[in-house]
């Protein structure tokens, strides 16, 4: 038992793909943002202020600012020299000695130089002094506020071992992270905004033509309007309506088509049958005397005949339908062939005191590439429709030339030619004019039709030249053989 599918959200469309695909791609990238991005540039930011601090304490440390006859009282005498460097760098500069006192602070309050106020070892401090940088650090709530603090060992003098430590504030580098952090965050709900955008222009540009032309095909059908579908855009969408357009079209007329091609089989095949059932009909009532029987016997041969014309005919139309007409292309003499078609032919047409000539490019063999036996069928139909619509002490003329590279033969008559009306549709199957409905008793209609399709598959063209009550010409070409 073949299972059903149930959609829960209805049916799945391109929309609601790119839809569902834009969303996903929001809420991820917003994800990351909030819950990566801001750490990351924090940790950023953080990183790139210790490397600043660090490269500013080997400058102030390089400076000479505390030299190798430097003490603790001296160096406290130039606290207003640290004052300048630390507010150059926004930072909190200590100084601390080997015993861990706090002898120089520029963010302290004013006090006695000679008496330190603060031990770090004594409060268990000190374990940030043997870093380079210490991250969130208070030295035990002494600076206030969490700072990131960068430590620089000072064995510069036998007067003074001790540590240069810059404390730089933690809201500090909150404040330039997230300025960092605001100008990226700007940056995606632009990148967002045009996201959408481009989505908004798919959706009008892409979506509702797309849309549209879904809506206006998927109901076409043979037997119906077939509507035409409406897009005002000349880019590839309109081009695509006007192909379904001519699509709808076509099927409109392929109906018609089809109505007509099954009433010109259904009559062609009637005929015949009709005859064939009164005549049998008349066997069995005995209505048909015994020395006229040979000539009915020949009129039901003839009748049957007809109909197996007309069947082989049809199933090789609907071969090539198929795009398979295989051909067997070789070099061949296109004179010689007319010569066979001519002897073929020219008994029926003593008959009407019709002559068949030749008017041929050359005494010589005219060698041609094609299918000989498909050709040789082209030139009989046509010569043989020649026969059917010449008037009677007529002649029909088979003629070849040659122009560079190419062989053309024709086949001309005097006969009722074709009205002007008529000449679109010859090669349509089942297709007679009136004018040749009262002289083809037992043509079929698709002789041109099947001349077209051997000398299409030729790649080759066939045209047509006729005058009402004058004559027809009918004119295709060939390769000329190189091979010869």
């Amino acid at each position: 038992m073949k299972k059903r599918r149930i959609h829960i959200f209805g049916k799945t469309t391109l929309f609601k793909k790119l839809l569902a695909f834009y969303l996903v791609i929001v809420m991820v990238s917003f994800y990351f943002m909030i819950a990566v991005g801001r750490n990351y540039i924090y940790r950023q930011v953080s990183g790139e202020t210790a490397n600043s601090l660090d490269s500013a304490a080997e400058r102030l440390v390089r400076s000479g600012l505390i030299s190798d006859d430097d003490t603790e009282s001296t160096l406290q005498q130039k606290r207003s020299l640290f004052d300048v460097a630390a507010k150059a760098e926004a930072c909190q500069i200590l100084l601390i000695n080997e015993n861990g006192d706090i002898i120089l602070d520029t963010e302290g309050a004013a006090r006695a130089e000679t008496k330190p106020y603060y031990n770090v070892i004594e409060h268990g401090e000190s374990e940030f002094l043997h870093h380079d940088a210490t991250y969130d650090y208070t030295i035990g709530g002494y600076l206030g506020t969490a700072c990131l603090c960068i430590t620089e060992p000072l064995r510069r003098s036998e007067n003074f071992h001790g540590y240069l430590v810059m404390a730089y504030s933690n809201t500090l580098i909150t404040t330039t992270a997230d300025y960092y952090y605001n100008i990226l965050l700007t940056v995606y709900f632009i990148v967002i905004g045009l996201l959408l955008l481009t989505y908004i222009g798919l959706f009008f540009f892409c979506f509702i033509p797309l849309r549209k032309l879904r809506n206006g095909s998927k109901d076409f059908a043979i037997g119906r309007d077939n509507p035409p579908i409406i897009i005002h855009s000349n880019d590839e969408y309109g081009e695509m309506a006007e192909t379904l357009n001519v699509l709808g079209q076509e099927l409109r007329k392929f109906d018609d088509y089809q109505r007509k091609f099954l009433s010109s089989i259904s009559h062609d095949f009637r005929s015949p049958l009709t005859s064939i059932h009164g005549y049998l009909q008349a066997f069995k009532d005995g209505l048909i005397q015994p020395e006229d029987a040979d000539h009915y016997y020949d009129i039901l041969i003839a009748e049957t005949d007809r109909l197996t014309k007309l069947t082989n005919q049809i199933i090789e139309l609907n071969s090539y339908d198929r795009d398979n007409i295989l051909l067997n292309v070789d070099s061949f003499d296109i004179h010689d062939t007319i010569r066979q078609v001519q002897g073929a032919l020219v008994g029926r047409a003593d008959k009407r005191d019709i002559s068949i000539k030749t008017e041929l490019a050359s005494d010589e063999p005219l060698f041609v590439d094609g299918d000989p036996e498909k050709i040789h069928q082209v030139l009989f139909n046509l010569t043989e429709n020649a026969v059917k619509f010449s008037y009677d002490h007529t002649t029909i003329l088979l003629r070849t030339s040659v122009k560079k590279d190419k062989v053309f033969i024709s086949v001309r008559d005097s006969g009722i030619g074709i009205p002007k009306d008529d000449l679109g549709n010859i090669w349509d199957r089942f297709y007679k004019s009136d004018h040749s409905r009262g002289r083809d008793k037992t043509g079929t209609g698709l002789g041109l039709s099947i001349c077209k399709e051997i000398i299409t598959a030729h790649k080759e063209t066939i045209d047509v030249v006729s005058t009402e009550g004058a004559g027809s010409t009918f004119t295709f070409r060939l390769p000329k053989s190189q091979t010869n």
